[in-house]
């Protein structure tokens, strides 16, 4: 807006005020007893036709004012006008001002009038007031100042809105996570505000369901340690305690408790590997002796004792391994206790007259191991949870037995190894695992 005043509308103004001007110090020289005679200067006045919103003031070679039309505002000496006068007429140029107000603006033309020696004889001013465009200015001016002071207060408005709606789920998510930290459990927070916010809360969520899981997972292995120990070092106690009684001096009693003990112990053995080869995978002390090794040398013998406990049961046992399979590098031990793994649940849970297949292949930059059974199949709700440490069917028709670390210990491995350990199966169809090893 101050822009339009002073370079636009003021500029044009004093333009055509400043040619006006000239013209009418043309007409003065031509008739130079204008400027001595106040009644020849009012006659010159009058048939000038001047617009409303300007005004011409008549100066004597003294500065002494002839005559002017409407009210003047200047209050400058005759002197100091005489002198302006006269260096305007050596320069030949007119001098052009413009004042600038809050509510008026107005642009001013002093013009010297000189004689045919060149010599000054007097001087014209001529002024432009904008009065009625600087009051439209004004009013706009305002009204603008207006409509910024009432963004401002909106702009305050929204900004407050848009704090709270920011401040309320990030209060929502870090009162969630001080709960979690102490031990609470928490519903899930409904997602809010702008992206970013929301996938804070998310994360709050996952964060929270990740440490429910961790608790029930701590809960569960504490409930099935207690209960596969318990009931080994129950029995070791009454033969214990058989023993000391008098019954106990039976030679034949004492060598079947003994036998009884023994066979505790080894049932405890198992577990405690399990919790030790847990505690080393999770703590990243598992070092693995890879070789390159053929899997159709290495694996037969290590399916020969599983298939002869699937015949004695009565299971069908297939094992197909073709003879060109590529040398793959592995730790062989480690491996055959992941195949013992899968083959091992695999046995347990077929019942006669079911079946046992073991496959082996290789695709692309792969090389594949699959043990598949006819035994009861996993739940779809289950098979996801199948691989988590301790964790057992709620059904107890599979891995009902045992702390629930065999498949979680075998994932590990295959994972250690760079591979994959996964589940295909059908519910009441029995159950395929698939371990999938990187080819060098």
């Amino acid at each position: 807006l101050y822009l339009l005043e002073t370079q636009v509308l003021l500029t044009t103004v004093s333009s055509n005020l400043e040619q006006q001007a000239k013209t009418i110090a043309t007409a003065v020289t031509g008739n130079p007893d204008v400027l001595r005679d106040p009644k020849l200067a009012e006659q010159f006045l009058a048939r000038i036709s001047l617009q409303a919103d300007r005004s011409l003031v008549l100066y004597d070679s003294g500065g002494n004012v002839v005559t002017a039309s409407g009210q003047q505002d200047s209050t400058a000496a005759p002197a100091s006008i005489a002198s302006e006068a006269q260096a305007l007429a050596q320069s030949g140029q007119p001098k052009v001002s413009m004042t600038y107000g809050l509510l008026r603006q107005t642009a001013e033309v002093l013009v010297p009038v000189t004689g045919v020696d060149q010599h000054l004889i007097g001087m014209i001013l001529l002024t432009h007031t904008l009065d009625g465009v600087a009051n439209q200015i004004a009013r706009l001016r305002w009204w603008m100042i207006g409509i910024l002071l009432a963004e401002l207060l909106l702009g305050g408005l929204v900004g407050a809105v848009l704090a709270v709606r920011l401040a309320r789920p990030i209060d929502h998510a870090a009162r969630a996570v001080v709960e979690v930290s102490h031990g609470a459990r928490i519903e899930p927070i409904v997602p809010e505000g702008p992206d970013e916010i929301q996938s804070l809360t998310n994360a709050v969520n996952e964060l929270a369901e990740r440490l429910r899981t961790l608790e029930d997972m701590r809960r569960r292995s504490l409930a099935n340690i207690v209960h596969e120990l318990g009931r080994p070092l129950g029995a070791m106690r009454s033969a214990v305690h058989v023993l000391r009684g008098e019954t106990g001096d039976d030679p034949a009693l004492r060598e079947e408790l003994l036998a009884g003990v023994e066979a505790q112990i080894e049932r405890l053995e198992p577990l405690l590997d399990d919790l030790a080869q847990l505690h080393g995978q999770v703590s990243g002390e598992v070092r693995l002796a890879r070789e390159e090794v053929l899997i159709q040398e290495w694996l037969p013998p290590v399916l020969l004792p599983w298939r002869a406990v699937a015949l004695e049961k009565g299971l069908d046992w297939r094992a197909t391994v073709p003879a060109s399979l590529p040398a793959v590098s592995i730790d062989p031990t480690r491996m055959a206790q992941v195949v013992g793994n899968l083959l091992s649940n695999a046995v347990k849970y077929t019942p006669s007259p079911g079946r046992i297949s073991v496959d082996a292949g290789a695709a692309e930059k792969t090389l594949w191991i699959s043990v598949e059974d006819t035994g009861p199949g996993i739940s779809p709700e289950e098979r996801r949870r199948v691989f988590e440490p301790f964790y057992r069917s709620i059904r107890e028709r599979r891995f009902p037995q045992g702390l629930g670390l065999g498949l979680t210990i075998a994932q590990q491995i295959v994972q250690t190894h760079g591979g994959q350990l996964a589940l295909d199966t059908e519910y009441e169809e029995g159950s395929r695992f698939v371990v999938s090893l990187p080819l060098t």
